[in-house]
């Protein structure tokens, strides 16, 4: 037995006052897929800190350990139950996720890891995309808390003040050096994406492989999402985001890159 629109997957995903409401890199690949495979599902929305107590109660299994070398178990979204029988499928971390949707439900929408392509994309996405999430990481994460519920924002600032050694505010302050420093390191992620993709002649370098959207496109695409993030902090470029900022570079190549996921925004 597969989703129906009467019993479709669930997708687990931490709530934000955006307009979509959906915000993370992590779950809108979770999200892209599904709606590019015309999946059903629905969106249980869970805020941060309860996480682990829905999940273990649920019997959803954690995504690793956590770093402080407690071993114990670290739970994040996304996650998904999918109503197959005997018994229902529960999964969480984007990767796995799309690797058991892909073989779930062969023949329902594209592939994303058309034949021979996953080894080669699954190591790209470990190696050449690391400077670019790591920057816009840095450039956002001091704007989560205000987009967060209440009980989420306060988690959230918390946990990464005590990642990042001092109050969550005062990481990459507008202006800063650091602030710049980052943005190149962005910038020089960006170009190492871009370069592999101008090899895919066939796709004109608007995909990753072929001319059809893979899983590569679609990290891409989650990780511009996350860098939508309201942010008050690159005023000097004349944006509102980091976003914005990535919207202008290189002619704007990365803006007309995430019109092929116009028609794929919806939240279920």
């Amino acid at each position: 037995m597969a989703a129906t629109p009467s019993n479709p997957i669930i997708l687990y995903d931490i709530p934000a006052k955006t307009d979509l409401k959906a915000w993370s890199i992590s779950m809108w690949r979770t999200r892209f897929l599904l709606n590019l495979k015309g999946l059903p599902y629905r969106t249980e929305w869970v805020s941060y800190p309860d996480i682990q107590p829905t999940f273990e109660k649920l019997g959803i299994p954690h995504t690793s350990l956590k770093r402080d070398g407690s071993g114990r178990p670290h739970y994040t979204c996304p996650a998904i139950i999918d109503p197959t029988t005997p018994e229902p499928t529960k999964l969480s971390d984007s990767t796995p996720i799309a690797l058991y949707l892909e073989e779930a439900y062969k023949g329902v929408g594209p592939t994303v890891f058309p034949d021979g392509t996953k080894d080669a994309q699954l190591e790209f996405i470990d190696t050449v995309f690391r400077d670019a999430i790591i920057a816009i990481g840095i450039l956002v994460t001091a704007e989560v808390p205000g987009i967060l519920d209440p009980r989420g924002s306060e988690y959230f600032y918390r946990s990464r003040s005590a990642y990042y050694g001092k109050p969550l505010e005062t990481v990459c302050l507008a202006g800063s050096d650091e602030r710049k420093q980052i943005w190149e390191d962005l910038k020089r992620g960006l170009d190492a994406i871009a370069k592999v993709y101008d090899q895919n002649v066939e796709g004109k370098g608007e995909y990753f492989a072929g001319t059809d959207i893979t899983y590569v496109d679609i990290f891409l695409a989650a990780m511009f999402m996350w860098a939508r993030i309201p942010s008050d902090r690159d005023k000097d470029m004349g944006v509102d985001s980091v976003w914005g900022g990535i919207a202008k570079l290189d002619e704007g190549r990365w803006a007309k890159f995430m019109q092929k996921f116009e028609g794929l925004l919806q939240v279920q």
